[in-house]
């Protein structure tokens, strides 16, 4: 079994290692398609060995919710501490009036193994489609809960963690979710012919949050949000 895992040892299955999570599998019947480094290739291996049935998980990409980088959000004060977000979210909740947003030192860039996720000039994280395995380490490295897991079949998302009204979003970030709905009514329309769905898309809290189990990967909230809060692919908003 271990040598059927990648030896990534990147911690994604939730033991210390690769040698961790071989050992759980044989002794405590531990899920066998828990590697998303491996993926459905390693799960079959594991099966065959094992002799019982496959069961495939999709593979995850990471997604960074957040787009408020030094050109668009504002910053309350200097900070000249370790870089670390953790740190410096620790002083005064972080130098940025947007209280949500990346601080952008790069606790997620240092967490992956993979090369995966690095910090672009503007201080916001970028994650490489081709190069991340879903292990989860930059989820777990973020203070600020910003990076989640998606499907990496979807290409639609949202890149704000903002919670604020849309008035006191504008006053730190120019590219903040303002809660206009505009993407909900759009979705609304989509399922309009069938009253038995409800929309893939809702308003919680002021923050856009889609419903993937609905969602249907069309795209049309993207092109309706004002403030190009929802990225999918290189679609620019249509009423700019």
């Amino acid at each position: 079994v271990l040598e059927a895992l990648p030896g990534a040892n990147c911690g994604a299955c939730g033991e210390a290692g690769c040698a961790g999570y071989a050992t759980k599998i044989i002794e405590s019947c531990a899920a066998p398609n828990l590697c998303p480094v491996g993926g459905s290739d390693v799960t079959n291996a594991i099966c065959s060995i094992m002799g019982i049935e496959a069961e495939l998980q999709k593979p995850k990409t990471a997604r960074v919710a957040c787009q408020g980088g030094r050109d668009v959000a504002l910053t309350e004060f200097i900070y000249d501490g370790p870089k670390s977000c953790l740190a410096a979210g620790q002083i005064m909740g972080g130098f940025k009036v947007c209280q949500y947003g990346c601080l952008g030192l790069g606790d997620c860039e240092r967490s992956c193994p993979f090369d995966a996720i690095h910090i672009d000039d503007k201080g916001i994280p970028q994650v490489n489609k081709e190069k991340c395995t879903g292990c989860g380490n930059c989820v777990l490295a973020c203070p600020r809960n910003i990076i989640s897991l998606i499907d990496s079949d979807f290409d639609v998302y949202v890149l704000c963690k903002n919670k604020e009204k849309g008035r006191v979003v504008k006053q730190g970030c120019s590219v903040g979710c303002i809660a206009c709905k505009k993407c909900v009514k759009a979705c609304k329309e989509i399922f309009a012919d069938n009253s038995d769905i409800e929309a893939a898309i809702e308003v919680i809290n002021f923050l856009t949050v889609i419903d993937y189990d609905k969602c249907t990967n069309c795209g049309e909230c993207a092109l309706v949000c004002p403030q190009n809060v929802i990225k999918y692919k290189n679609v620019v908003c249509l009423n700019q």
